[in-house]
């Protein structure tokens, strides 16, 4: 073999190691921001599921502050009624 074989070979077996680096780090890199975007979309559904509970939570509280309400509401009807019924009686006592 000739010298420029031994050079061609060289030059092409330095251009594929470089080739492979370069593809490697292409890959690494896209491998760190798939993993990145991963992370990040992994953290948006934890806050969402978050926010999801927080929300059911309020929703079950104002259920529950609707209720009493209700009740006391009937409640305040009841005592307006016995009220009346004790201001009638004593203007017939009167």
């Amino acid at each position: 073999m000739t010298p420029a074989v031994y050079g061609i070979m060289f030059f092409a077996l330095g251009a594929a190691i470089i080739f492979a680096s370069w593809a490697t780090a292409r890959h690494l890199t896209a491998s760190r921001q798939t993993k990145a975007a991963i992370a990040t979309n992994k953290d948006f559904q934890n806050l969402a599921d978050e926010y999801r509970r927080l929300s059911d939570m309020a929703i079950t509280a104002q259920e529950h502050t609707d209720l009493r309400l209700t009740d006391i509401s009937v409640r305040i009807d009841q005592l307006q009624a016995h009220m009346e019924q004790l201001q009638h009686i004593l203007k017939e006592v009167e």
